[in-house]
Order: structure tokens, then sequence, then C-alpha cells
């Protein structure tokens, strides 16, 4: 059978263009970014979608209106559409059903993925077939309220209040409606639910079939099947299919909140043993098909081929809720047999793309149904299981096509994207042939096999359907890393506290905003990960521009507003090093008419000046026509030296093909100037020159910068004059060149020059050419230009003015159009200045990657907002903004003056009903509706003039608050750390004032503030940093008015949060929640254990939690008897939050609160020793944060309750507690075979580094780290862990008691070796102590010293596996150890890095166990014998054993592979026992060994690798 048809002769059907708009994913390239990469896109449900009141877990079991869950995959910040490129008015979107123009904008985006409409067939012959459910879509829930809900309201207001007339009543309906959006009746159209597919057809003018289908979840995988039928039958030649949904309307969540299909965990986790539930997402997404032959004839890209098909119901079955798993196998089978294969036999599939939705019922059902259909496990075959809804959610009828085009990715670039939150499968998964992955692997598939993939879609009420899909015909590609084009955020507001609160979201949030279009701050970040969210943030709250590390913000803009800021394109000159990456940036923009001939890509050798020349020339035109084919066109261009001929062509100062003619015709020898030499100096020209002045022989031939200038002259004198800096501390380099460029010298080799510069055709520029020369415009007469050129050659760069000058004539913005550092010259000479300076191209990454950067830091400057990045090669054509869309359906309040006109028509008819008279007062007649709002305004005027006059007292307090443990003394019962009893350094324990004590002053300086008052509640506490009291702190306490009733509160830089103020405890205190009994268990400890076992570290002061009464997976309860300690009960609850987490979740159990949303007491706080319930209900999990609410109870009844209670999660692994908990007792280092011992850095933040370092170093060895380089503290850190370790373990075993991290301290001899001595009377025996560090990894090993006095013979070294530079196995080994190594990785096949990197471990080891080091002589270190294992290091005659051993660092650290080699002396004596030389004999291999001559045994099994290679511990 043609593998162009299906055994039943249908044709099979290419999958030849796809589009998504997804949550994260605005488009096809985000969306395999995410798959790839694991990202989570579920967030909180966006504001303005429905109301918050709607979300009541408690109330959710007895209302309907009220749900349990408030997460979900949302693309608010995506639902962006071009309209007016469709020949939509802007103004009809208001009016139009948003899911209408998000399919048409995927459609049209599919549609150019194909290849565009060019590549279309007869437009008659393409169908649209779009999966949509029968939901209450966004613009048709608008709809109902405006219609049903509007007239509702008025008759229920109408029954209320019979005293509203009807033409109040009909004012209060039409305010209603108004705050729906438009309600034209030519807009109705656009509402019509089943028109989706039809206004794709009708605007891309698509004649073909074009319908909806409507099989629930199934919709989007049977408009695929219903696709493949069309072009099977010949109706059509092209079928755009796919699914939409973007239903978050309220009455829908409820509909699933009722039925308990959500996730009450708010984590939706497909196949988890412990899945409880989905969680609602949305989204489009469209495949373009045709039928194979078709798309192979016409050239297509093939990301798959759909084999085979199939759709079925359940039939009559139990019930319509429950899935069955027998219409799921018809389904599947169908496909299978449509495409001719047998699905339980080996190696047919690699991926099976579930239907995965986290409801229990539901996993266990496709479970069943794929061991049922692909057979059970056969030990060898394991293919993969994913769900792409553990990432988006549940897209309902788009669900289909959400995990068709995942496969479809996942099959065209040989990549197996992971599942999320499946760290423990169903039980059930180990009956089929599958497993999940948690991280993205490549798809290998050896013997010839094909990829292919399976997708499951199974719709409520029992509609099931499969897609078979396969990779596309031809030889199969290996799999390999996919490199999409790199996300960009771009968020713009009008200031850096507006900018702020756009970051003040979880990253996944962050990630899907859409790019801003307008806002004077900026911020544009490239491939926006976690790290460089927060970098971003930081950059933000500090309010400074930034514009490194791919983050770029900018407060104000640099180009245009007030200043009138300009671009200027600077080009580079000759570099030392010319590495540019432009391969791709040609290909994309079809620019290789640009290059000369034999271009390639490095260029000519760096002293080869005029052909190093030609190529920097050609760099510089090709980056600056992609440049501006992105739209980027610079005010004006400029050069440093050869570079401004580049600026001159560039800007058609002369022809182009002049500048080809040029470099083909050169001879680049004639510039070639014998005996000369340039040097670079870190001095002004200035300075330069006055030295100069004795020096007639040498000359300035550079200004580069303030702090950077070049010379030039005969080679000796050239020498002497960098000698002559050096001595006086300046930095001096002789450079390769040997030109005599920008030097008088040159002036016998122009006259080729001159003679070309004579013959070309001069022209007006397109934009001014500034020159280096002059630091001025170029001229306009034609013969100053040509005298110019030559000139340029023969005077000095003066680079430093020409780059002041342009600043003062505008430029704030310089894109260095080349590689090299010439950016690094604008950057020093406009130090201190607002600018910015971006390269064009870096040798770090390909060269689009690049462009992509430039087109950020530009738009973050205040640049076009529409300059885009390189997407279609020179495609730059401007469009009209896009509209946004409103998909929100919340809750609407009437405006103002509304609400006023109701109410004084009540306030009158109140009036009349009561007859109060108005008093003499107000002469106006009783009743009238001008006395009712006298009296009213009366009354609102004593109020106010009270308020008034008590905040008159003083609107901003400020004070100091003296925090020390002589102060406040409770303190000393909350240190984080202990020590051993009578420890003299206070700081050591760390006593840090709690979190709640912080909130406790806030209220109390807020009360004081405002005499007579009472704090009743407190609201979005932040509290940014720990307060330590040791040594001791003033605090300023700033207290500032927030109208009437509240205060906002600072607490230094640690915290802030606003105060409410009242004469008195509000009511209305919420009824208590409760569980039912088989949602709870018995804890697993006694209150009493809680402290005794140091699962809290507080003391007496803060022990106030005396009963854990029961536990639950989202909740716990307690008793908490009030402390003595200001803010010590709010602290309990902390504690008993603490417990929930320490006993529920596996990882990353430390944590401290880091805000608290809303606290509200609803009477006076209880006295100390009163008994308060605590009921604290979880409400979020992150991996780094736990949300929380709590409930205290007095008496039975709400005294307190707060909301969104955050707790920040530290790194803390199961296998590091109890060093946490009792670290005299445990090590946080692992100990190895062989005695020594292995750490490796388990901190993915500074705040957790911190932690660790202040449990493990005292005062004086913290004073040494911060002293330290931030970039070296890290592995500093490691190191000193590791020795303490070492120590530590060695007491342990010689029978030592508990022995704390600080009692050790490391430290270093005269000599430098690393030396431990015991802390505040903590006596050590003689030891002596070997440590090493590297990357992420650290190692010791101590041993007791000798009896002679002498330091004991121990080294350790780890090394990193990697590839060295040219050069350096030379420099590090001795012939006969390089002869060894080529025989090594002869004879066991093992690369050369992992055997270099054991010699050179070896080796660093017997420097160290020899107390010398290295010295710079390695070669006095000689490898004479080796195997995987253990090697012999020979130094001054002594022969040193040495252990080898390879580890690796574990999940969730960067893939490394490190060599750890050990020693503990030299053999006695140079004889080895017998065995010792046998075994040596048997497995070794020595120097002289020739692995090529004939008779030896060289058998690569005698040779083995080490057995432990890839181990962590």
């Amino acid at each position: 059978m043609s593998t162009h048809h299906t055994p039943s002769g249908r044709p099979a059907v290419a999958i030849v263009g796809m589009a998504v708009l997804f949550p994260g994913a605005p488009d096809l390239a985000a969306y395999w970014r995410n798959l790839t990469a694991g990202t989570d896109a579920i967030t909180e449900v966006p504001a303005g979608r429905w109301d918050p009141s709607f979300y009541d877990p408690a109330a959710a079991r007895g209302r309907s209106d009220r749900v349990y869950c408030r997460r979900g995959g949302f693309v608010d910040e995506l639902a962006e559409v071009e309209a007016t490129r469709f020949g939509i008015m802007p103004s009809s979107v208001p009016g139009t059903e948003p899911e209408q123009l998000i399919a048409l904008h995927v459609a049209a985006e599919a549609i150019a993925d194909a290849g565009g409409e060019e590549r279309l067939p007869d437009r008659d012959r393409i169908g649209v077939i779009l999966g949509r459910g029968g939901y209450l879509s966004p613009g048709m829930a608008r709809g109902t309220q405006s219609v049903q809900t509007s007239n509702q309201l008025v008759r229920t207001l109408a029954e209320l209040l019979p005293e509203l007339d009807a033409g109040l009543l009909e004012r209060v309906r039409r305010a209603y409606t108004r705050q729906l959006g438009p309600d034209e009746p030519e807009q109705a159209i656009n509402l019509v639910p089943n028109l989706t597919a039809s206004r794709v057809a009708n605007r891309l003018d698509l004649r073909g079939p074009a319908y909806t289908v409507d099989a629930a979840c199934a919709s989007s995988l049977v408009a695929v099947d219903q696709a493949v039928g069309e072009l099977a039958s010949g109706r059509c030649d092209l079928v755009l299919a796919g699914g939409v949904h973007h239903c978050h309307d309220i009455t829908l969540w409820s509909l699933f909140s009722r039925l308990r299909a959500m996730s009450p965990s708010q984590r939706i986790r497909p196949f988890h043993r412990d899945a409880d539930g989905l969680l609602i997402g949305e989204g489009t997404g469209v495949v373009a098909l045709k039928r194979l032959s078709d798309a192979l004839r016409d050239g297509d890209r093939v990301y798959a081929v759909v084999r085979g098909t199939g759709v079925a119901s359940d039939g009559r079955s139990g019930s319509l809720v429950n899935p069955d798993p027998s219409g799921q196998v018809k389904a599947v089978r169908a496909a299978w047999r449509e495409a001719g294969l047998d699905p339980a036999a080996p190696g047919s599939v690699g991926l099976l793309e579930a239907h995965g939705t986290a409801t229990p019922s539901g996993d266990a059902a496709e479970l069943a149904t794929l061991a049922e259909v692909f057979g059970p496990p056969d030990g060898k075959d394991r293919p993969v299981l994913g769900s792409v809804k553990s990432m988006i959610g549940h897209t309902m009828p788009a669900a289909g096509v959400a995990g068709l085009v995942k496969a479809a990715l996942a099959v065209h670039h040989g990549v197996l994207p992971p599942t999320l939150h499946c760290e423990e499968p169903h039980p059930a998964l180990a009956r089929t042939r599958f497993r999940t992955i948690a991280a993205a692997r490549g798809w290998e598939t050896g013997d010839g096999r094909t990829r292919r993939a399976g997708v499951n879609a199974f719709g409520f009420g029992g509609i099931n359907a499969h897609v078979v899909l396969e990779a596309a015909p031809g030889p199969d590609r290996p799999a390999v890393e996919v490199r999409e084009r790199e996300q960009v955020l771009r968020l713009a507001a009008g200031t850096p506290e507006e900018l702020a609160a756009l970051l003040d979201a979880e990253d996944a949030a962050v990630r899907a905003r859409r790019p801003a279009h307008d806002g004077r701050t900026r911020l544009g970040v490239v491939a926006p990960d976690a790290r460089r969210l927060a970098l971003a943030r930081k950059a933000v709250a500090k309010g400074s521009p930034r514009g490194r590390g791919d983050i770029w913000f900018s407060p104000e803009p640099l180009l245009g507003g007030p200043a009138g800021g300009r671009l200027a394109f600077v080009f580079p000159g000759l570099e030392a090093e010319f590495r540019p990456r432009i391969d791709d940036v040609v290909e994309r923009f079809g620019l290789s008419a640009l290059l000369p001939a034999g271009f390639g890509g490095s260029g000519a050798d760096v002293a080869d000046v005029g052909r190093h020349g030609a190529g920097v020339i050609a760099v510089g035109r090709v980056l600056d026509a992609a440049l501006r084919r992105m739209g980027i066109v610079p005010d004006a261009v400029a050069g440093h030296s050869i570079g401004e001929w580049t600026a001159m062509a560039t800007a058609g100062l002369y022809a182009g093909d002049a500048v080809d003619e040029f470099t083909r015709s050169f001879d680049p020898d004639q510039v070639r100037v014998a005996g000369l030499s340039f040097a670079a100096l870190g001095a002004p020209a200035e300075q330069v020159t006055a030295v100069l002045a004795d020096r007639p022989d040498v000359v300035l031939s550079h200004d580069n910068a303030p702090e950077q200038s070049m010379v030039c002259g005969p080679p000796g004198q050239v020498k002497d004059l960098v000698r002559h800096f050096r001595q006086r501390g300046v930095i001096g380099q002789v450079l390769p060149f040997r030109s005599g460029f920008h030097t008088p010298m040159l002036a016998p080799y122009v006259e080729q020059i001159r003679h070309y510069a004579g013959l070309f055709e001069l022209r007006r520029p397109t934009v001014p050419v500034w020159s280096a020369t002059t630091a001025a415009e170029y001229p306009r007469a034609e013969d100053e230009v040509r005298e110019l050129f030559v000139r340029h050659l023969l005077e000095p760069v003066r680079f430093r003015p020409l780059i002041e000058a342009m600043y003062a004539a505008g430029f704030r913005v310089f894109v260095q159009a080349g590689t090299g550092h010439v950016g690094s010259l604008v950057e020093n000479t406009l130090r201190g200045l607002p600018h910015l300076v971006v390269a064009a191209n870096s040798p770090h990454r390909d060269g689009t990657a690049q462009l992509l950067r430039v087109a950020t830091a530009l738009w973050t400057a205040g640049g076009d907002p529409s300059t885009g990045v390189p997407v279609d090669g020179g495609s730059h054509a401007r469009r009209m903004p896009p509209s946004r869309l409103d998909l929100g359906g919340k809750l609407v309040s009437l405006d103002r003056e509304t609400v006023a006109a109701v109410r004084s028509a009540l306030a009158v008819r109140q009036g009349t009903d009561s007859g109060t008279d108005s008093g003499t007062v107000l002469p106006v007649p009783d009743g009238s509706p001008l006395a009712a709002e006298l009296r009213a305004l009366l009354k609102d005027t004593a109020d106010t003039a009270v308020a008034v006059s008590r905040a008159a007292a003083a609107s901003t307090v400020r004070t100091v608050l003296r925090v020390s443990t002589d102060a406040m003394p409770y303190l000393r019962d909350h240190c984080f750390f202990a020590q051993r009893p009578g420890w003299p350094a206070e700081a050591d324990r760390w006593p840090v004032v709690p979190a709640t004590t912080v909130v406790h002053h806030m209220m109390e300086h807020a009360e004081r503030a405002r005499p007579g008052t009472t704090a009743v509640a407190v609201r979005e506490v932040r509290l940014n940093r720990w307060v330590a009291a040791a040594p001791a702190v003033d605090v300023p306490v700033t207290v500032e008015a927030s109208g009437t009733d509240r205060a906002g509160v600072t607490f230094g830089a640690y915290a802030h949060g606003e105060v409410e103020l009242a004469d008195r405890y509000p009511g209305g205190a919420p009824r208590p929640w409760r569980w039912a009994p088989e949602e709870e268990r018995a804890p697993g400890i006694t209150a009493g254990q809680l402290y005794r076992d140091r699962w809290m570290f507080h003391g007496p002061a803060f022990q106030g939690v005396t009963e854990l009464t029961a536990v639950g997976d989202a909740h716990v309860r307690g008793v908490l008897t009030a402390p003595s300690a200001p803010g010590g009960l709010l602290d309990n609850v902390g504690q008993l939050l603490g417990y929930w987490i320490l006993t529920t979740l596996a990882e990353r159990t430390l944590v401290f609160p880091v805000r608290v949303r809303h606290i509200r007491f609803f009477g006076p706080h209880p006295s100390p020793g009163t008994r308060v319930e605590c009921l604290i209900r979880i409400v979020s999990v992150t991996d780094a944060t736990v949300g929380a609410d709590v409930q205290l109870l007095l008496d039975g009844r709400v005294w307190a309750e707060i909301r969104g209670w955050q707790d920040h999660r530290f790194d803390s692994r199961t296998d590091t507690k109890a060093q946490e908990r009792f670290p005299e007792q445990h090590a946080l280092s692992a100990v190895q075979p062989g005695g020594w011992v292995l750490l490796f850095d388990g901190c993915h933040d500074l705040a957790s580094r911190d932690l660790v370092m202040r449990r493990h170093l005292g005062t004086a060895e913290r004073e040494d780290h911060e002293r330290r380089p931030p970039s070296g503290r890290r592995q500093w850190l490691l190191g000193r862990i590791a020795a303490k370790d070492a120590v530590r373990r060695w007491l342990w075993q010689h029978g030592e008691g508990p022995v704390f991290p600080a009692e050790i301290r490391v430290g270093n001899d005269a000599s430098g070796r690393p030396r431990v001595t015991g802390a505040h009377g903590r006596a050590l025996p003689a030891l002596d102590v070997s440590l090493a560090h590297r990357a992420e990894a650290a190692v010791a090993l101590v041993r007791p010293r000798g009896t002679d006095g002498h330091p004991a013979p121990v080294g350790i070294d780890v090394e990193e596996v990697a590839q060295r530079p040219p050069g350096t196995l030379a420099a590090a080994l001795g012939p006969a150890e390089r002869e060894l190594l080529v025989a090594l990785c002869f004879r066991t096949g093992e690369p050369q890095p992992l055997w270099f990197t054991r010699f050179w471990a070896a080796k660093e080891a017997v420097a160290k166990a020899e107390g010398t080091g290295l010295r710079g002589r390695p070669k006095d270190f000689a490898v004479t014998e080796a195997r995987a294992d253990a090697l012999v290091v020979v130094v001054g005659g002594r022969r040193y054993p040495v252990r080898c051993r390879t580890v690796t660092n574990p999940q969730g650290l960067p893939e490394r592979e490190y060599v750890v080699a050990w020693t503990t002396g030299p053999a006695p004596g140079d004889a080895r026992q017998q065995d010792e030389r046998q075994e040596s004999q048997q497995y070794c291999v020595s120097p002289g060994d020739n692995p090529r001559t004939p008779g030896r045994n060289h058998r690569s099994t005698e040779c083995p690798g080490p057995a432990t290679r890839g181990e962590s511990k």
C-alpha cells in the first residue's frame, strides 16, 4: 500500500500549517517553547473575568452560585486581534463575539504558517470545520445579561420598591446594559453562536464547506475527522480544522463545581495517583490539512501525516457522566485500523497524547482503554504518555486540537514534551505500556522505525475521537534540540510604579501578557524565565535604567519624547577577535549578495588588515540591511576606524556596487606598513600625548574613550611605552595589527586608496554620516568628502570626541552594527549620562537571536511599538494597533448618577413616611427632596468634621523603633538557628522579629498616630526582609493618613501595610468553617513534640500551639494559647500552617510569611493564656509559595479572619530536614566511599542560600563571606560547609557528641592550606583537611595529623569534565603522559576530556597533599599509571596512589559531570605488594604501552570505566 493512502484506500492527509492561541502561548512558536520547557500556564482567574465573590469554597457545597476553585488557563492578556487586517472596523469589535475574531485570527495565522495565501489552492475548494461547544461564550453571556438579567433586575426592584416609578426603573435598566457594552441592532449578527466557521470563511474568502461541530470535548478531533473525509471525497483540496473555546462564564464554572469535577487542590495533575479534578482552560487551535500527495507535490512543509481517524460513542452505558472505556476502545481501534497498523505491536507508537483530564474516573477509564488497545507492559517498549492539560487546563472543545498540535510538533521536531505534576503516577499506569516524563527528551526511534503518535479526545456524554499521526515520509531525521525563536516580554506603563504593578503576578501570568503598545515606562525581557523576571522586578523597583542580561528597562523614553532623542548606527573597525555570526541573518533576509567572494564567516586573520577590513565592512552592510528591513532605521551613522567606510556605504554616500568593486580590485597587501606596531593603553589621549612629546616616532592613532587610547610606532618603542605606563599602574597591551592606519606613516601607501576615492560616484546620503576625524557631520562638497576620506586614514580616530558631539546633538541610542567591542567605548564615553548601547551581533548567539534583542532594546528605549523582529525576511508593513478583546463577564455596577437618583427617590419616600420635622434650620417644606438632601448633607458634614479634626492631628507621623534583644527580650525565643548552650555570639543564633510582630507594631503605631481609634483590620501587608535584632537596629516607622479611616504604615525597608482604624470593632463576623469527619485525620505528633523535636525553632515565649486537632489534605485545625510576646498569637498561626506544610509537602518545606492580604478583627485581642481555636484552609500551593486563609475562634465565634496569608517556600529537601532541625547531629554533605564528603548546592535562590550560610558560619566567617566578590561566594560557602561536615563526621565517628557547624572555623594557614580550629571553647584534635569546589559541587577530606606534628599528606580535588582549550594538553602533560592519555582513550573507548580531567584532578590532589599547589608547573606532577578509578602520580621521587571517581549533578541542577580525585599520602617506599603490581599489570596502562603493538593483550574490558559513573551521592 502506498504511503500516500491508508489501507482503506483513503488518501493520507498532511498537516501543512498550524496556529494556536492558548494560555501562555500567543502563537505556535511560544506554544512549542512552553511545551518543551514544561511551562505551567495555569494562573488565578484574571480580574474582570468573573466576580471574585463567586469564589467561596466553604459555601460552594450548598450554593450553586459559588465555586471552590479559582485557577485555570486564561488568555486575557493575549486576546488581541488586528481587526482592520480582515476588513473589520475597530468600532465593531466590542459588539462582536470575541471567539469569532480569535478563530479568524488563528485561522489566518495557520494559512500563513502553511506558506501564505499565495500557496492556497482554488478558494472554492477550501473548507473550514471548527469544533465549538454550546457554552455561553463571552459575547452571548453579555447578551443574556443585557436582555434577560436587566429585565429581571427591573422586575425585582419594582416588586421590592414600588415607590420607584417606571421612568426611574427604565433608567436603571439602561444604566445596567450600558455597562455591558454596545447594544446596537446591526451588531446582533455578530453574536450568532454558530457563525464562527462562517466568519472565517467570509473574511478569508474561502468558498468550500464551512460549519461548526459540537461533540463536547471531542469536537476539534471530530472536526479533523470530518476534514479528512472532505479531502478524501475530493470536495476540498485544503481544509482548516480545529476548535475554539473561550468560555469562562461563571455558570460553566458553577456546573463543574456542582459536579465536583474541578480540582479542590486547584492543581490539574493528569494520571497522578492523587489527581482530584480538572482546571478549566481556554484557547483556539487550527490546523491546515491537505492530501499528502498534494503536499509533497507542492513542496509544502509537512509537520505530520494523519494516518487514521476514529470516532465512536459509548452507546447505552451506566451514566452520561462517567466515561465508558468500551466507546473509547472502539474509537482508538478504528483509527489504528484505518492506519493499517497494530497498536499493540512493539514500536507502534512513541507518544500518546491523552485526553488526561485529571478526574479520577476519567483517568482510570482512559488508562483501562490504553491497556486494552495497546497491550500490557513488555519491559522494553515504553512509549510516552502525555497530557497538555497539565500546562494549559482543559480547553473543552479545543482540547483535541491542543493535543493534536502538540503531537504534530513532537513528531516533526523529534522531541518528546513533558507532562507536569505526575510525580506519583496512577497505579493503573503500571498496567499499560506507557510512562510519563517530567522533562523534554529527544525522540529516538532506532531500527528505522517511524515516529508515530496517537491523540485522544473523549467528550462529555460519551463521544470519543482518536487520531493517528506519523512523521512525514522520507529519510528519518535524528532527534535534535529544537530552538524556536525566543519569547519576548514587552510591558509599558505610565510610571515605574504602574509597571511594577503589571509585574506583580505569577510568572506565567506575566509571560502571558500581550506586548504593550503605549506607555513612557517600558520593560523588555528576552526569554523571560524566573531568574530574569526576578531581576526585572528588581530593576523596575529600583527605577534606574537597565540594559544588560537580556533585560532592558527605561523609566523615561530615550528616543523621541520631549528631548527628541535620536538613534545612530555605529560600525566597528578592526577587532582583535572577529567572530561574526551572520549566516542565519544572510539566509533569512536574502543578503548573500552583500558578502564578498570567499567570505568565510570569521574572515581573514586579524593581522591581515586588508582582508580583515573587507570582512568587517561586509558584516556591517549585512546587519545594516537586516535592521532596516526590520523597520529599524537610524537617524545618523558613524564608524570606528574603517567602520566609517561602512557607514558611508550604508548611508548611500557612495554606491554599494562601488564598494564591491573597491574590495574586489584593492590589493590589501599595499596597506601593510613594515616595522610598525599598535598598542592599546588604559589612559586618556591627553595623558598619552603628554608622554609622547619626547617619543617623536610614536604617534597617537586613536582617542577611543576616556579610559582608552591607541598608539602606533616602531615595535621596540611601542613596547617601551607600554612598559612605561604599566609601571605607573596603567594597563597596556601590544596589538596584533601591523598597518599604519590613522597615522602619517601610512601616507606613502594611500595612493591606490586615493585613486579609488576619486572614482567613487558620490551621492547625497539618506541619513547624515558623522566623521571620527572631525567629530562632525561629513561636508556636502564632493571634493571635501573625498579629501576627508583620505584624511581619515592619516589622522587619529577621534572616537571619543565624535560620541560626545553626537550626544550633544541629541543622539541617545547607539546600535553597534557589527561584532566586537566598539559599543563598550561608547559606554565608557557616556558613563553617567542617559543612553543605551546595544550590539547587533554577538559571538554568543545566532545572528537573528541578537537582532531580536536589538528590537527589544530599541522598543524599550521608546522606539516605535511596531518595530518588530525578523519573521518573514523583509515584510514590515505597518499595521493598525490590535484591538483588545473583552472576554470578561464580571458583575457590573451602575454609574454614580443613577445610584444617586434612586437613593434620592427612596430618601424622599422615607421622609414622607416618617413625617420627620426638618426643624427651623431648614426653611423648606417637610418631605421635600431638598429637605432630605439637606439632612443627609448636615449629617455627612458633622461626620466629616470629626474625621477631619482627627486627621489634622497628624497626617504623617514618623518615629523610630529600637529593635534589639535588650529592648525586646522575647526575641531571644525567636532565633532561627540553634547553637550550643551558653553560646556567646548572639548573632549566630540570629534573633529575628516575627512577621506577625511587625504587624503588631504597625497596628500599634497607627493607633498612636490616631488617638482614640482602634486597629480593626490590616490590609496588603508585604514583608520584604527579615528584621534581625543582633546587632541592634533602629527601624524608622512612618504612618501616613490614607483617608479618614486608614493609615499606611512603612516599617523601614522591611515591611509595608495599611491599617484600618475605627472607633469600635465591626460586627458581622462570618460563620466558622467546618469539615466533614472523612476529610480529616489525626495529626502524627502532639503539640509538645512540635517544639521538643524542633519541628519549630521557637522558644517558650512563642510556644503557643497547645493542641494539634486535625489535619486534612487542604486544611489543619488546632488550639492556640495566646502567648505574652507581641504578635505571638498570629505567629502561632504560622506555626500551625508550617506543621501542615512539613507533613504534607515533600520539598521546600522551610517557609516564612511574605504577604498577608487582609486581616479583620471582630473584637479586642485576647489576653495571654486565652484558649483560641485556629482553623486554616489551604488555598494555593505553588513551587514558590503556600497560600492560606485563617479563622481564629473565641468561644466558638470568629474573633479574627485572615485572607491571603502567603508563605514563601525556601529550598529544603527531604534528605536535609534532619540537618535543618538538628544541625549538631547531622551534616548537609554525604559521606562517600573513601571517607570524603560530597556536597551539592541545593539552593535555587539567594534567600535560601543565605539561610544555609547563616546555619553554618559563625560571625567571623560571615564577615569573611561578605568581603568576597558576590560571584565567588557560592563556591566558597560550599567548600566551607563540606570541610566543616568532614571534620564533624570524623569527630562523631570518634565518639564526640553534638557539634554545631559554627563550632568549627575553617581558615587558612600561612601557606594557604585549609586549617580548622574550634570556636568559643570547642577543642579539636590535630586534624588536617583538604577541600575543593567546582560549579555546584564541593568535596572535603580530613585526616588526623601524624605524631611528628607535620601536616597529614591529604589532598582532594573536584574538576568538571569539559572540552579544554587548544594547547591545554601540551601545557599540562609531559610527552609520556600524553602518550599514556592516548593509550587509555584507545583502550577504554572513553573520551579524552574525561581522561584528561582524571589526570588533572589527580595532579591537583597530590599538589595539595604536598602542601605546595601546582605552582604553575603541572608537569612536575607526573601521572605514571592510570585506570578509571585509580592513578599514580609521581613528584620529587614520591609515588602517590590517587583514587578517582566520577559524579554528576543531581536532578534540578545543570547537567555536569565531575571527577573527584583524592589521596592520603605517598606509598611507603617505592615497592608495592605483589598483588598490587599484578593488578596494575592487568588493569592499568603505563607509558610505553603501544595499543597497536602486535602481540600485546589490550582488551578494553580490562580497564573498565568507573562503576559509580553518573552517581550523585
